[in-house]
């Protein structure tokens, strides 16, 4: 894992970042239709989902699009699909960025098959980043209520980050240059190592974000 994230890390990516394309690995899209609500053109986390190639890969964001695909206000427009007419959603680093966030998870459930999935991820411990606004940030035991009110009948919830220094590291990635941050992370991974296994109750107090599957 060190070296796997000190690579990814070198290429720019912060541990957050990192940690939810490395949990991505674990997951196959539906054949069928994929609807990636808010991931913006190609996003980056599309390398990493297995089955992208069986599936017919539709983007819907709030701003851009065109045609039967066109910028969607998330707060307040229906999806433009049928009710249960979607093999999979995605709902990777929106639901913080969506105020009217039951109406928005309402809208994924409605129009998702019965027996599919979610596939999502929000952070928690994270800077504030509008786009255009930033809301919320979620606990497990948030996202967990807010998921089964919208009818949900599994939720997995799964927990991403380490310790104190990891967090902290994960902070100062955002402003420092690169080169820096490739020098730093050895001594902060250690760290972060030493303290958990000193303490591991510590891992649940500090988590970076959380990474959800969802099935209708």
């Amino acid at each position: 894992m060190f070296f796997t994230l000190w690579k990814l890390v070198a290429q720019g990516k912060t541990p957050l970042r990192a940690l939810m394309n490395l949990a991505l690995r674990d997951h196959t899209l539906s054949p069928g239709i994929t609807v990636d609500l808010g991931g913006g053109n190609n996003p980056s986390y599309l390398g990493y989902l297995k089955g992208v190639e069986a599936t017919t890969f539709v983007n819907l964001d709030t701003q851009f699009g065109e045609g039967a695909n066109a910028a969607i206000d998330f707060e307040k427009d229906a999806l433009p699909y049928e009710d249960g007419s979607v093999d999979q959603v995605l709902m990777l680093n929106i639901l913080e960025h969506i105020y009217n966030h039951r109406f928005f998870v309402g809208e994924s459930f409605r129009i998702l098959k019965p027996g599919k999935t979610v596939i999502g991820f929000v952070p928690f411990l994270i800077n504030y980043h509008a786009d255009p606004h930033d809301y919320f940030r979620y606990t497990h035991e948030a996202l967990e209520r807010i998921f089964t009110d919208a009818g949900f009948k599994s939720v997995d919830i799964r927990t991403l980050g380490g310790g104190p220094f990891l967090l902290n590291f994960n902070t100062i990635a955002c402003f420092v240059p690169r080169q820096i941050t490739m020098l730093l992370w050895p001594f902060y991974y250690a760290l972060d190592v030493l303290v958990l296994r000193l303490r591991p109750a510590l891992r649940k107090r500090f988590p970076l974000g959380y990474i959800f599957v969802l099935t209708k």
